[in-house]
């Protein structure tokens, strides 16, 4: 079956990288869906590093690939509400690269001091304040669509967590009384963007990720195919007691180039 699906959306940490190792099978897999024309996206969840930068990572490790195959959250919002609010002005909560981004899609960015705007958009803000949550709040209350890019509420660091894009969401959520669009995984918006950028439908479509309640349910809330690595977070044992049960289950992508090229 898998060799016949024509899309495959692809997680990277516990998939295809471990820090900063290769997972065994991954730089196979990935020549193999380019040698066969297949269409495929790296999904990360990130809300801080730029597609330039995860793009930098992989070909740093030995995967040949273009920033065409890269799609983060963040990218996937932005997308998202250049397209339903063509021009919008959105106050952004978030660092310079996300600033960025926003105007690179012909949007316009709030004043700081703003308490209103057509839309408030959540990153990671390592400057976070109580300035920028009371702005944030007012314009949520005053009428702007509210997006975060994830609600992950912890950010893992090399001298442990910080706090993650998803608390200051949290925070904002509390003040305005207003629930956030959420974009990343496990909701299924970053993967129908993945879809509408490949011109892609679900039942043509395979998402692998190592992680049963991020990777997998934001699959079956897509109605996507689920192929489940075992070469990160979940293992069988997890599997065995999870509710949530993917389509396929692999040791890693050696194993599904194993079955999809046997020797």
């Amino acid at each position: 079956m898998l060799p016949s699906l024509t899309t495959y959306l692809v997680d990277l940490d516990g998939v295809i990288y471990r820090g900063d190792e290769l997972v065994p099978g991954a730089k196979e897999f990935v020549s193999w869906l380019d040698e066969t024309h297949k269409k495929y996206l790296f999904l990360t969840n990130n809300s801080f590093a730029s597609d330039t930068q995860v793009l930098a990572k992989l070909i740093r490790l030995g995967i040949n690939t273009d920033a065409a195959h890269v799609l983060s959250a963040a990218q996937a919002a932005v997308q998202n509400i250049a397209r339903r609010f063509p021009e919008a002005t959105v106050y952004v909560v978030g660092e310079t690269p996300l600033f960025e981004l926003v105007r690179s899609h012909g949007l316009k960015t709030a004043d700081p001091h703003a308490h209103s705007a057509d839309v408030v958009l959540v990153g990671l803000d390592r400057k976070f304040d109580f300035q920028t949550l009371t702005n944030a709040v007012l314009a949520v209350r005053a009428g702007a669509t509210f997006i975060t890019i994830n609600r992950d509420p912890l950010l893992p660091i090399a001298e442990g967590f910080i706090a993650g894009c998803g608390t200051m969401a949290a925070a904002i959520e509390a003040g305005s009384q207003t629930q956030p669009e959420v974009i990343g995984k496990p909701q299924p918006m970053l993967l129908q963007e993945a879809m509408r950028l490949l011109a892609s439908q679900p039942d043509e479509t395979v998402m692998i990720g190592d992680g049963l309640e991020i990777d997998i349910l934001a699959g079956k809330a897509a109605h996507t195919y689920t192929l489940l690595v075992l070469s990160g977070k979940d293992t069988r044992e997890s599997l065995a007691r999870s509710t949530i049960k993917p389509d396929y289950v692999y040791e890693n992508l050696a194993a599904v180039m194993r079955e999809i090229q046997p020797e």
